[in-house]
């Protein structure tokens, strides 16, 4: 292989050349080899790698290179993996949920639930990953459909489905104001009240958010009232009438304690002193149905 060996920066190619040569040529039968079938021309790898330093010389050996590399070589087929936002394979109440590709990317996922409803998610920024932005329910039944490519730029497609947890114990909440009662006043404050002890208050807590279009400020405090455990939220100052207000109570998922779960979102809008309190669709943007375009997807009524 002397006709390898770099000297001075340049590779010798003056035995390659004969070699092309006689590469490209028709074999001739001798009388003695009639009936045996010539064997087939292929190139060793140290010859491909020459001839692709080269000009136009040897294009027809070159194709024998390409087709002996993909013979040598077929794509694998890209896997796709299911689980939660987390990175976990099993998927709980309150998680998101995650596909995935291995050795390709996603061009297409479709996740739906028993109701129909198309869960909108979306891509990371590779393609590799999809993540829905609704939660997932406890005990429900997910069908998926995943269109994939893989580098060679072959399709596939999978289908799967998966089954969220089962939630033994559940607590739930009720408000104050409770939607379509009295007008909320400037003096009202928001009172959530639990259907059972909430014993990690701290994880309740954190999952719940007061917003107003004048930024009023406020904090939650915890009592326990007739054996009910509530969390009151006031303003700092009496409401200003006009001031519209949004409560997200993202609970979905979050155990209060013991195991006891709570398996939705809650959600409450209204306006201080020009009407009643109106249920909040938290995750509107989150289910698509099929020819009805955006739908509300877990909002939970007082007591759900």
């Amino acid at each position: 292989m002397d006709h390898l060996t770099p000297r001075n920066g340049v590779l010798r190619l003056s035995v390659l050349a004969a070699d092309i040569a006689a590469a490209s040529q028709t074999p001739t039968e001798s009388p003695l080899m009639s009936l045996s079938p010539a064997r087939p021309f292929r190139p060793s790898r140290s010859l491909c790698v020459a001839l692709a330093l080269m000009p136009v010389l040897g294009v027809g050996t070159l194709a024998a290179c390409d087709a002996a590399r993909a013979s040598a070589s077929p794509g694998q087929p890209v896997k796709v993996g299911l689980g939660s936002a987390g990175g976990q394979p099993t998927v709980q109440a309150g998680d998101r949920l995650r596909v995935s590709a291995d050795g390709g990317v996603l061009t297409e996922v479709t996740v739906t639930d028993p109701r129909g409803r198309q869960l909108v998610g979306g891509f990371s920024a590779g393609a590799t990953v999809w993540t829905s932005r609704a939660k997932a329910a406890p005990d429900t039944k997910y069908s998926v459909l995943a269109r994939t490519k893989d580098p060679q730029g072959a399709t596939d497609e999978a289908k799967e489905s998966l089954t969220t947890g089962k939630v033994a114990k559940r607590n739930r909440l009720t408000f104050d104001p409770r939607p379509h009662g009295e007008v909320v006043g400037v003096h009202d404050p928001i009172t959530l009240t639990f259907a059972f002890p909430v014993r990690d208050r701290t994880a309740v807590e954190r999952r719940l958010t007061v917003t107003t279009d004048n930024r009023t400020t406020g904090a939650w405090t915890w009592k326990s009232v007739h054996g009910k455990d509530r969390i009151v939220w006031r303003p700092e100052q009496e409401w200003k009438p006009g001031t519209k207000v949004t409560l997200r109570a993202e609970l979905n998922g979050v155990d209060s304690g013991g195991g006891r779960f709570f398996t939705k979102d809650y959600g409450l809008r209204f306006t201080v002193g020009r009407g009643t309190a109106v249920r909040a669709d938290l995750d509107s943007d989150a289910y698509r149905t099929p020819g009805l375009g955006l739908t509300p997807a877990l909002w939970q009524g007082p007591g759900g």
